[in-house]
């Protein structure tokens, strides 16, 4: 195999590094090279011969990367400041240890159950289909979330339903809080998404808790109801910030 080297740009200075090494395996002198191969050696004789047709250089200008990637010399990436809260509504981190504790008992009540067939395992109005969205609208305004409606649903639904719940709390008034049906549906939603996940779930579950955290940011501490208000924007932001490890937004 010829020695290649790969050249890499940063900042205003220039290096390079010779990235080559020698091999890991040696090739027999009578190995053949065949479309399909059918052994090791010709499965890596391929892929030598696939790897020389690509050029051996590879540069990175940064200061054009930048151009193409931002926009009149706005960053590329701005950070989203999370929402504050008074002090007086944040959950204790004892309080915090408890949920996740009771939470991840659940998951792991569900787990036994499904491994043991003792859950249904019918899906239950929401199908696999691009109107998956509104199927789970029709849920959220009609029904309690129970097992038969999450068991056994890909994460790819899970997150849509996640993402509904989502935009549904756009419409919840400045010092007021989430509705019981939606935290139960929350809640429930929570109990079986997957861990670990996606970048995409990820993306879900940060909105949530974004949101929720904006919701409580609303609330008036001084109000005599304040705390029971905040208390379910208080457990999801407690779940998806130390639960699902997205410490960042943990109280």
């Amino acid at each position: 195999m010829s020695r290649k080297k790969c050249i890499f740009k940063k900042d205003k200075f220039d290096f390079e590094e010779d990235v080559s090494s020698s091999r890991c395996f040696q090739l027999s002198s009578g190995v053949q090279l065949k479309e399909i191969p059918s052994n090791g050696e010709e499965y890596l004789l391929k892929v030598i011969k696939e790897r020389a047709q690509y050029d051996s250089l590879l540069e990175c200008d940064y200061e054009k990367l930048h151009q193409k990637l931002s926009k009149k010399g706005a960053p590329n990436f701005v950070e989203i400041v999370k929402a504050p809260a008074p002090v007086t509504l944040k959950p204790t981190i004892e309080w915090q240890n408890i949920q996740v504790a009771d939470f991840s008992n659940v998951r792991m009540y569900i787990n036994k159950m499904q491994a043991r067939d003792l859950l249904p395992t019918a899906i239950k109005d929401v199908e696999k289909t691009k109107f998956r969205v509104k199927d789970w609208e029709v849920l959220f305004d009609n029904e309690e979330p129970t097992m038969t409606h999450v068991v056994g649903v890909s994460q790819a639904i899970i997150d849509d339903g996640l993402v509904k719940l989502t935009s549904r709390m756009d419409s919840v008034p400045p010092g007021h809080t989430i509705d019981r049906r939606t935290g139960q549906w929350i809640y429930t939603l929570l109990a079986v998404t997957r861990y670990p996940h996606v970048d995409d779930t990820t993306d879900k579950l940060r909105s949530l808790a974004r949101k929720c955290l904006e919701i409580r940011s609303r609330i008036n501490a001084e109000d005599e109801n304040a705390k029971e208000a905040a208390t379910p924007l208080n457990l999801f932001i407690c779940l998806i910030g130390r639960y699902f490890e997205q410490k960042d937004l943990a109280d």
